[in-house]
């Protein structure tokens, strides 16, 4: 049960990381700020799988908020 558990975990974490990058579409009451932490325990993640291009990517992002505040 707890590998499918972590699978499931993987999969939905896989497919935020997609909407993320693409229709970067996010809940009405997350401000910059809750973006940004959501993001970065992101990158803490896939720094664990060692996913580093994942990383460098939301890495992106979060300099393109910081950017337009």
């Amino acid at each position: 049960m707890e590998v499918m558990m972590e699978n499931y975990l993987d999969l939905t974490i896989d497919e935020v990381y997609d909407v993320i990058m693409t229709d970067v579409v996010w809940p009405a009451s997350f401000d910059s700020t809750k973006k940004i932490a959501f993001i970065n325990h992101m990158i803490i993640y896939f720094e664990k799988s060692e996913e580093y291009e994942k990383c460098a990517s939301l890495q992106w992002r979060i300099h393109g908020m910081e950017d337009s505040k």
